[in-house]
């Protein structure tokens, strides 16, 4: 997830430096590197704290595991139904419509969807 968001900003940072470079008459090649430079720490600081800052969010794809040392990617994938923040306890709706109520343990990964522990979850029996 991160990887995307990273790979969208460099492409808009490289874009920007070569469009400054082109329509400037008077800009040259170490001006364009130095606005590259600047575009490439923003991309990396705003990839780095994005997640942090903007938490779990109602719509978001979340990873929700029964056992916090298991990895996101195994976990099974819902969607919350809440914002919150790291170790808030929010809603979680799956695709056949059964909800748990889960922890937030992380936020995005490098490539998984933030992690929830199961609180809580309501099963029926046959």
């Amino acid at each position: 997830m991160r990887a995307i968001m990273f790979l969208k900003l460099i492409t808009i940072s490289l874009c920007v430096s070569l469009l400054s470079f082109a329509l400037i008459p008077d800009f040259g090649l170490i001006e364009m590197l130095k606005i590259l430079a600047l575009g490439m720490v923003l991309s990396i600081s705003i990839t780095a704290f994005y997640p942090d800052i903007r938490g779990v969010k109602s719509g978001d794809k979340v990873s929700v595991v029964t056992n916090s040392a298991l990895p996101g990617i195994i976990g099974r994938i819902g969607m919350a139904a809440a914002d919150g923040r790291k170790n808030d306890q929010i809603k979680i709706v799956f695709q056949n419509g059964s909800e748990v109520l889960g922890i937030i343990e992380s936020y995005v990964g490098l490539i998984s969807p933030a992690k929830i522990r199961i609180v809580y979850e309501e099963r029926l029996m046959d």
